[in-house]
């Protein structure tokens, strides 16, 4: 009973683990503002890292950067190597060369037969495991046990464009709504757009300002349908005269992990039931009809 409650306690730690985990949100905070660019990625009340690079992950990489430092100690050159040391071989010690050639080519020799002796067994192993396989398929067995040959060209006709299209389709079908779902649960707060487009032409200026207003304005457009946003400033002005422009923008991202695991879990049940079930009840009634219809 002892260790049964030890198992019980430590399955509900871990359960409860993994819904803090997927429960609290992961943020990141991205900003470029006056030219500088500083983000922060945080989960729950923990920072992990950040662009001043005082996260929990940035301070791990700066303690293994100094192991790594005291575990390779510095040679002094004192102790550096020194050719001097070697000793000089005298000539009448020094092999011949007629034997320094031959030694070689006896063992490139050993090595040619030894890899030609390879290669032929890889591909006599090669041969045997495709003639097996076309043993495997020549040989088809009906519903009473016995060889049917006329249930090959209906696997080929299951492989079909049209079959390849419906499970696409199926697909889409039961992801529609869970991913939908995912996307939403990206939640950008506090989105800030402060542009100012110059040129000192004023109208190379009023052309630029018109195709980024036009691209910005879109591009909000199309993320607020997929993403869930918050503006707080949404300013594009035209600079006129000037020689630089001005591009500050910063936002928060939000995520929780268990809106992707919910969404997981939805997408299997709606393909399970609406797709895959349906689509085997399909097979089986044509199937019983093309058994009718062959009596």
């Amino acid at each position: 009973m002892i260790v049964l409650k030890i198992l019980l306690w430590i399955f509900l730690v871990i359960l409860g683990l993994i819904v803090i985990i997927c429960a609290v949100p992961a943020d990141v905070d991205f900003g470029y503002v006056d030219g500088k660019l500083s983000y922060r990625i945080k989960l729950w009340f923990f920072d992990l890292m950040d662009s001043s690079h005082n996260g929990f992950l940035d301070k791990r990489k700066k303690k293994k950067k100094a192991k790594r430092k005291k575990e390779k100690p510095d040679v002094p050159a004192d102790e550096a190597f020194d050719m001097s040391d070697i000793p000089d071989i005298p000539e009448d010690e020094l092999p011949d060369e007629d034997i320094a050639e031959e030694t070689p080519s006896a063992a490139v020799t050993a090595e040619t037969v030894q890899s030609d002796a390879a290669d032929t067994s890889a591909e006599d192993k090669k041969k045997k495991k495709k003639d097996k396989k076309k043993k495997e398929k020549e040989v088809v067995y009906d519903e009473d046990g016995e060889v049917d040959d006329e249930e090959e060209p209906a696997k080929k006709e299951g492989k079909s464009l049209g079959d390849k299209l419906e499970m696409i389709g199926g697909i889409w079908l039961a992801a529609k709504n869970p991913a939908h779902m995912v996307f939403k649960g990206f939640k950008f707060r506090n989105f800030y757009i402060d542009f100012i487009i110059a040129d000192e032409d004023a109208y190379k200026c009023a052309v630029k300002y018109g195709r980024y207003s036009t691209l910005i304005y879109n591009g909000l457009a199309q993320m607020s349908r997929l993403f869930t946003l918050r503006f707080r400033t949404v300013d594009i002005q035209p600079g006129f005269g000037l020689d630089k422009g001005r591009w500050d923008t910063s936002f928060s991202v939000s995520f929780r992990l268990g809106t992707a695991v919910i969404a997981g879990l939805w997408f299997l049940i709606t393909y399970i039931f609406r797709v895959f079930l349906p689509g085997k009840r399909r097979k089986r009634k044509a199937r019983k009809a093309a058994a009718v219809q062959n009596q």
